[in-house]
């Protein structure tokens, strides 16, 4: 009787505690499979399920990979993954995670699952992404259909073969920070925040967390290549390109400069979100400056970074001391009266330069915006001793105004115009303007002599750059060996001159356009791309470890 009362009582215990744990389960066995859901958007396939196997686990991390792309691995490249796993975990354990969980909170701990590891799952992705966190595997099934229920991150597999295993641990911080967000903000506050600045604290990670300490193949030096190629960004309508991601993190590097760390974590833990929880923490840390002064400012430091002018002007970061953007230039006449009308379209807080030199003469500029538009026209006027000052104009001044600059071209000899909106009805603003310098010169009177004349020097400057670019093509220095990895973004690099010569001379049928500039842009990226599908390697268009080495031996015999 004794023993069938203690057994029932056991089976009590025993139903309770089981009723607790929830109704699913997945493999914790290294070598188990597990399906899991997935982003439709992002997977290379469109899927929306997968299987994915247990590859290597720790007490903080749980690391799955599509089951059909491990198995089309060759054993060197499963033990390379491995090899690359484990780096990545120690470093990210040991040195981001604590970091990150100190300065802005941690993800949910435990989860659902009762695990209090991180499952971070790499699949095959579209070929612009490196990788995503998906808010709803925070919720419970009974939320969301398409929860995983775990803590979750997924990752780009390429990544584990192209990328430097010193840069691993920074695309895993940077989606996890995410899942840091979505607990932080979503869960404890309720609140979904604007993706420009969600994005804006994840990449700027690359430089929180040191991995921006050696610029050469850095994010940062990433961002700044992809900036200088388009300028093109909105904060407002982030659309994941390469441009906004270089945005946003050349903002938030310019934000932790002037204004703290504080200003980032402030504005995740705010009950507002996007501008207004910025304009939230600088006020919390006593500042009086709002984020329309901020971005302004900001844009001036892109196109100047120039201290001399305010310690708001410029980048302290060793690395960009050299960095400013390249702005629209515009070349007035130096002769008679010359004049230039257009107009730019602009985004909800973008980024436009415009740069007017030339002429000789009192110059007068025009502008006009839409009445419902709410903008900002920061200009700088720069002077023949390179002395630069600031103004702005704004809605308080009126949908139109007019600009005048003295002597322009002699004492004056550069004017930027800089502007951006923070608010219109249309998303777009058509902003136009309309400049005129100088005035009729003595014996200009035959303007078509005058016109023919400057067409001849124009012809002269062109040839004159087409046979200096010939020569920069036919000079390609003696290619040996390749050392380093490329991508997308490389300027000016003898290495990408000797891979654009090789593949003009090796492999001329994908590389039709045989430039041989230096620069790793579109044309190189997918001559990479067809050449890596030609030997069987993955098709990303950066030229890694299994590229580098495949050349070496092809090229070079070694």
């Amino acid at each position: 009787m004794s023993f069938r009362k203690n057994f029932l009582k056991i089976f009590v215990i025993f139903c309770v505690i089981a009723t607790s744990i929830p109704l699913f389960s997945f493999a914790q066995t290294i070598g188990q499979q597990t399906v899991f859901f997935v982003g439709q958007d992002y997977d290379y396939y469109s899927r929306t399920q997968i299987s994915a196997v247990l590859i290597y686990q720790t007490s903080k991390l749980n690391f799955y990979i599509d089951t059909s792309w491990w198995n089309s691995l060759s054993s060197p490249l499963q033990t390379q993954v491995n090899a690359q796993l484990f780096y990545l975990a120690s470093y990210f354990e040991n040195y981001d995670y604590p970091k990150l969980v100190a300065t802005f909170g941690s993800e949910a701990l435990p989860g659902h699952d009762g695990d209090s590891r991180i499952y971070v799952l790499f699949h095959p992705m579209q070929s612009k992404y490196l990788g995503y966190a998906r808010f709803e595997d925070t919720l419970r099934a009974s939320a969301s259909n398409f929860s995983n229920q775990h803590e979750m991150v997924y990752l780009n597999p390429q990544i584990l073969l192209n990328q430097p295993a010193q840069q691993l641990a920074y695309y895993l911080s940077h989606e996890v920070l995410h899942l840091i967000s979505f607990n932080q903000k979503g869960i404890f506050i309720n609140a979904d925040d604007e993706r420009w600045l969600a994005e804006a604290r994840s990449d700027y990670l690359s430089s929180f967390l040191g991995y921006d300490n050696v610029y050469a193949g850095s994010i940062l030096e990433q961002r700044v290549n992809a900036i200088r190629q388009n300028s093109n960004f909105s904060l407002l309508n982030f659309t994941g390109s390469s441009s906004d991601y270089a945005a946003v993190h050349l903002l938030a590097e310019y934000l932790v400069e002037k204004y703290g760390m504080n200003i980032l974590v402030d504005s995740l833990h705010s009950k507002l979100t996007g501008i207004a929880s910025i304009n939230e923490a600088l006020a919390k840390n006593g500042y009086s400056e709002d984020f329309n002064t901020v971005f302004k400012n900001w844009l001036i430091a892109m196109a100047f970074n120039d201290c001399q002018m305010g310690d708001l002007y410029c980048f302290t970061h060793p690395s960009l001391k050299n960095f400013k953007i390249y702005p629209y230039t515009n070349y007035l006449p130096d002769y008679g009266v010359a004049s230039m009308t257009a107009s730019n379209y602009l985004n909800l807080y973008g980024g436009t330069w415009i740069k007017l030199t030339g002429g000789k003469g009192d110059l007068t500029l025009t502008y006009e915006f839409p009445r419902d538009a709410q903008f900002y026209l920061p200009i700088v006027i720069v002077d023949q001793n390179n002395k630069k000052t600031i103004a702005t104009y704004s809605v308080a001044d009126g949908y139109r105004g007019t600009i005048k600059v003295p002597d322009f071209g002699r004492s004056n000899i550069v004017l930027y115009l800089m502007p951006f909106v923070v608010n219109n009805s249309t998303g777009a603003t058509l902003f136009k303007w309309e400049v005129t310098v100088g005035s009729p010169s003595p014996g200009s009177s035959n303007l078509a002599d005058v016109l023919a004349e400057r067409i001849n020097q124009l012809k002269a400057q062109v040839a004159s750059l087409m046979a200096q670019l010939q020569a920069l093509q036919q000079a390609g220095a003696a290619c040996s060996r390749f050392q380093n990895d490329l991508y997308y973004g490389l300027m000016n690099n003898n290495e990408v001159r000797c891979l654009q010569k090789m593949l003009l001379e090796k492999e001329p049928g994908i590389y039709p356009s045989g430039l041989i500039t230096g620069n790793y842009l579109n044309l190189t990226q997918e001559a990479v791309r067809q050449y890596q599908q030609k030997y069987g390697l993955p098709a990303t268009g950066y030229f890694g470890p299994l590229t580098r080495a495949l050349a070496n031996r092809q090229w070079f015999g070694y």
